[in-house]
């Protein structure tokens, strides 16, 4: 994972120069993970494939005008804010199935010790404190959304979320 992390480090600053061939060798390190976040959050191909290429658009287009320092993290967040603004605009809440995380995130060819460590980590968790986290990071839910969904109140969801991810950065630290 590091070495990947550097390599799209080294691509996105070729991109920010305007290199067509580092953006075609980024778009095809992440395209495909890319996509899988898109699809959870809207629950339709079509319209992932749609917000995908505005992306793509989006990170040519502006990734002179960002100071990246992880690539990977910054086109995640980009892609899921575009996704969440779609489905928003049309009205609804995001898509939520009850699936594993570990199937959603960690079913790539190229998992790595690092995202080992992380479904270790997030499997530690309880249930409560995986859902509140799947519902907001991996679906995009709104804090009110949760509450509905979850039927917690408020304060609950929140410190579910801030107690997990803490505990995610202890146990991958450790």
């Amino acid at each position: 994972m590091i070495a990947e992390n550097n390599e799209l480090q080294t691509l996105f600053l070729k991109i920010k120069r305007q290199d067509k061939q580092a953006f075609e060798r980024f778009y095809n390190l992440t395209n495909r993970k890319l996509y899988g976040l898109l699809i959870n959050i809207v629950a339709d191909r079509e319209i992932a494939a749609e917000l995908l290429h505005e992306g793509y658009l989006k990170i040519w287009f502006s990734a002179d005008n960002h100071h990246v320092i992880y690539p990977w993290a910054w086109s995640c967040q980009l892609m899921r804010n575009l996704a969440i603004d779609y489905v928003r605009k049309q009205g609804r809440s995001p898509a939520f199935e009850e699936i594993d995380i570990s199937h959603e995130v960690f079913t790539q060819t190229d998992i790595t010790d690092e995202t080992e460590t992380l479904a270790r980590c997030f499997h530690e968790l309880t249930k409560e404190k995986q859902q509140a986290i799947k519902l907001a990071y991996i679906h995009g839910y709104s804090h009110e959304e949760i509450v509905t969904r979850l039927s917690h109140p408020l304060g609950t969801i929140k410190s579910w979320i801030r107690r997990g991810l803490k505990e995610l950065k202890q146990c991958i630290n450790a």
